[in-house]
Formats: C-alpha cells, sequence, structure tokens
C-alpha cells in the first residue's frame, strides 16, 4: 500500500482567522523529527494576518503548500487540502491546536511500515485547558496479543469507546479516502462524527500507534455546551439518522454491523445529553419524537457512560432523561 518503504504524511490544516495559534501549530509540527511530510495551509478567506502567515510559512519551507480560497468552512477547506496531497497518508490538524513532542511522526510512520495493510492509523489526544492545565488522555490501546482482523480491533476499541469520533487523532490513507470518497459533507457541523463513521467502514485494517500525538487546546470553560448549539444538534441527529442506513447497506458482516451500531450508539446518547440546550426551542419537541425512534440503539451498549444512559431512559423516559443528563453536563461533574 506504501508507495515508498518510509510512507509520506499529507498534513492538512485548514485556517480561518486563527493568526495567534497558526505560528506554534506549524512550529510544533515543523519540529518534528521525522522528514517525510507535506503540509497543506488551506486559508479559507480568512479576514487577519492568517493568510500572509501561511505564505510566510510556504516560502521559508519547501515542505509546505498553501491553498487561498473564499470561506467555505472546515469541511469544504478539509477537502481542497486533499486534492492538491500527494502523500500516503492524510492527517487533518486545527490550526488552533498543535502537535506534542517530535518523536509523534516517527512513532506514526513505525505504526505505519509495520501494519502494511493498515489504512487507518489511530494516535492518542491529550486535552489542556486553555490555560495549559492537562485536563485528560484519550489513548487508544490494543492488547499485545490482538489479532490485526479488522472486527477484533474495532470490537477493542469501540467497546471503550477509544474508536474516537474527531478527525485530527487519525491518519487516512490517500488511495483509501479517494477510492471511497470520504469528502467531508460540506455545511456539515460535528462533520466529524458523520465522516469517522465512514472511515471505520471502508476501513480494511485499523492499526494503533500507542503514543498521544496531538494536543487539544479546549476554549472557554471547555465546557461542551458552551461549544453546541441548535444547529450541531440538528446536524448530529441528521447524520444520525443517515448513517445507521449508511452501515446497515455497507456493513461487511452481521459482526461488523454490530460494531458500527456500538459507535452509532454512543453518539445517540451523547446527544441525549445534549438536547436540554434546546429545550425551549420550537423543535425540541420534534427532536425529541426522531430521537425516539432511534431509542433501540441504546441495547448496544458495552460503553459504559452508554449503559447508565441506557438504564435511565429505561426507568424515566426520554424527557426526564434529557433533562437529567442536562444536570449532569452543566454541573462541571463531566470529565
Amino acid at each position: 500500500m506504501l508507495n515508498t518503504q518510509f510512507p509520506c504524511f499529507s498534513i492538512i490544516i485548514p485556517i480561518y482567522n486563527t493568526e495567534k495559534e497558526l505560528p506554534r501549530c506549524l512550529d510544533s509540527i515543523l519540529n518534528q523529527e521525522y522528514p517525510n511530510f507535506e503540509i497543506i495551509l488551506v486559508d479559507d478567506g480568512s479576514r487577519d494576518r492568517s493568510g500572509e502567515l501561511c505564505d510566510q510559512y510556504a516560502r521559508k519551507n519547501k515542505q509546505i503548500k498553501v491553498v487561498h480560497q473564499e470561506n467555505a468552512g472546515c469541511s469544504a477547506a478539509r477537502n481542497a487540502g486533499v486534492n492538491v496531497a500527494k502523500g500516503d497518508f492524510l492527517i487533518f490538524v486545527d490550526s488552533d491546536d498543535m502537535w506534542e513532542g517530535t518523536e509523534g511522526l516517527s512513532k506514526l510512520a513505525q505504526t505505519a511500515m509495520e501494519n502494511e495493510n493498515a489504512d487507518v492509523l489511530l494516535f492518542g489526544i491529550r486535552i489542556y485547558k486553555e490555560d495549559g492545565t492537562p485536563e485528560k488522555e484519550l489513548q487508544p490501546n490494543l492488547p499485545l496479543t490482538c489479532s490485526p482482523e479488522k472486527g477484533t480491533v474495532l470490537r477493542h476499541l469501540v467497546y471503550r469507546y477509544q474508536y474516537v469520533s474527531a478527525s485530527y487523532c487519525k491518519a487516512i490513507s490517500r488511495d483509501m479516502f479517494l477510492k471511497n470518497d470520504l469528502y467531508f459533507v460540506k455545511g456539515l457541523l460535528s462533520e466529524d462524527i458523520e465522516w469517522s463513521a465512514r472511515v471505520m467502514i471502508a476501513s480494511r485494517q485499523i492499526a494503533v500507534c500507542h503514543v498521544s500525538i496531538y494536543k487539544r487546546i479546549r476554549r472557554g470553560n471547555g465546557s461542551i455546551t458552551s461549544q453546541i448549539g441548535e444547529r450541531n444538534i440538528r446536524d448530529i441527529l441528521a447524520s444520525l439518522e443517515k448513517g445507521i442506513p449508511y452501515a446497515e447497506i455497507h456493513a461487511e458482516s452481521p459482526h461488523l454491523l454490530m460494531l458500527y451500531y456500538e459507535y452509532w450508539s454512543y453518539q445517540y446518547a451523547m446527544l441525549l445529553c445534549l438536547l436540554s440546550i434546546v429545550k425551549d426551542s420550537q423543535e425540541y419537541l420534534a427532536f425529541i419524537e426522531r430521537m425516539k425512534k432511534l431509542s433501540w440503539l441504546l441495547k448496544f451498549h458495552h460503553v459504559p457512560k452508554v449503559r447508565l444512559v441506557n438504564i435511565a431512559y429505561r426507568i424515566l423516559g426520554i424527557e426526564k432523561t434529557v433533562l437529567l443528563l442536562g444536570r449532569y453536563y452543566n454541573s462541571g461533574l463531566r470529565k
């Protein structure tokens, strides 16, 4: 699958008005000791100095390519980056985040070379508050004796929610991306959820790099409810409604379909947690009715959080469960 003995990584960074954070993001990638990579900067119509900074970095480093386009959103910017990428693997980075250390890309290349049939490489994330305080780490782990077979790997990951829906903790084979039309849906908020489901289904083999490479910076108070609005909820629900039939059509086996349901069950449970945000909206009751039709997903509850949501749902019903989960998230108890 690899074009050379050492895989080349295309690191795609969509940029919109992040002139303050962009230098530290770029420097953290350029400081990687592994040399075989390119950086594709997609200036998505920035109105600050971000576009100028992109050009300055590109003049100093031949590994950097710059695409300037009119503002079209994060998904469109990522897609534009894919269209000019030449690497074996694609990695997506948010321009206001960064990478940790200097060895991450070396470890990722090693994982790729040790797993020649893998078209998805997962790696860890460390999450920090805006003041630099560490918050938590999300690190996928597999037993040393784990078979590389896709179903076995996914079972270990999905049952522990270690197949995280974020795009920035995955390296994706460019060939697989193009062959399966894995472009991001334009105009969709929380687009990583839907996209990661399609990546999971399209993959032949998934490998894990046991290193936390990505440094995620939480903005504001870090609360999920402060970052989500009515449109996010509308789009996540639509992704659920479209993603489940997609999984049923494309599942390679009944066993894998059950694992895809597990992934969507977690997303369903998290959406129940968020619905209280829009309880005063005119769409709230319509959201509730649509969610009721998908409540069967909670039967797939190997993830402990989903199991607890399932118990609450069975005892309290959907509306009381939504309010209970909303209070939990807003209380600051969530970690």
